[in-house]
């Protein structure tokens, strides 16, 4: 059971730390409404962008991190059930 505590807990600390990122970017982008910017179209669209790509990219990291569980608990109850057969 250790490595399912193991794999608990990397899945809480990513949880954790997609809250911290979430948190931060939500108070940048709240204090950024109070300055006076000089081209807002363009700036507008520059934090659009950033923010497309952030949240593509963290569903990219989700994807992957939940495709490795997956294939990890494939070999996991593959072994499994390969060992209560060979008992």
């Amino acid at each position: 059971m250790d490595w399912f505590n193991s794999f608990e807990q990397f899945f809480r600390q990513l949880s954790e730390f997609q809250s911290m990122v979430f948190h931060n970017w939500t108070s940048t982008l709240s204090s950024m409404q109070n300055l006076n910017l000089s081209d807002p179209p363009e700036n507008l669209e520059q934090s659009v962008k950033l923010q497309e790509d952030l949240v593509k990219n963290s569903l990219d990291f989700q994807e992957q991190v939940n495709r490795f569980s997956i294939d990890t608990q494939r070999k996991l109850w593959d072994s499994y059930f390969k060992m209560m057969r060979k008992s």
